[in-house]
Order: C-alpha cells, then structure tokens, then sequence
C-alpha cells in the first residue's frame, strides 16, 4: 500500500513539474502594452508619451517576431539584424523622452541586462579569465 501511495505521488509531482514548463508566448501587442505599462510607472510618462511608445515597442515585437520565423542559416546575420532592430527601437524611445527619462530609460536598461545576465547559465567563456 506505500509502495502505490509513493508511486501515486511520484507520477502527480511529475506531472506538476511538467504543466509548469509550459509557457504561453505573448502576442507583439502584449509584449509592447507590457514594457508600456513598466515604463510608465518608472519614467513617469505622460499619456502621450506612453501611446508614443507602446507604438514603437509594438513595431519591434513585430520586427522581431518576423525574424525569428524567417530565420536564415546566417547566425551572426540573424544576430546582427537583432540587433539592429533593438538599436533602432532605443534610439526612437529616446528620441520621445526629457533628460530626465532618458537617465531613468538607461539605468532601466542597465538593470535588465544584469538581471537577463543572472538568469543565463555560464559558459565556459564567461568563467575564463
């Protein structure tokens, strides 16, 4: 009988663990309202502002999701053109903010890539001095 009660919980908490790999991929207009949303609470943006730049941060969900579907054999190509993409998209957010926000915008930043940086596993390259 605790052999089945053990087995019973061995097969539910492997099946717990496996519905909560699953993750729903956001839409462009989700993923844009989303940082919208984040950036005006922390930059403070004026409702025009905000409309401003949701438009562009939809433009390159958009961008962005186009190639990644119409990705080519070229890795760097398909690196580089992201890149080019989020460049794009800082230059215009920026291009919409006071000096003020533009400082707030960059230290914004700097606090997402060191957060994405603490999620990414190590690399053998990172670890090498």
């Amino acid at each position: 009988m605790k052999r089945l009660i053990i087995a019973a919980a061995f097969v539910f908490g492997v099946s717990c663990m496996a519905s909560a790999q699953v993750v729903a991929k956001k839409s462009p207009e989700q993923r844009a309202a989303h940082i919208t949303k984040a950036l005006t609470k922390k930059l403070s943006l004026s409702q025009e502002q905000a409309q401003q730049v949701n438009t562009i941060f939809l433009t390159q969900a958009t961008r962005m999701d186009s190639l990644k579907t119409h990705q080519g054999a070229d890795k760097k190509g398909n690196q580089l053109a992201a890149r080019s993409i989020k460049l794009d998209t800082k230059k215009q957010v920026a291009a919409v903010l006071t000096a003020e926000q533009k400082e707030k915008f960059g230290a914004w930043e700097k606090m997402r890539k060191e957060k994405h940086r603490g999620k990414r596993p190590l690399n053998k390259a990172d670890t090498e001095g």
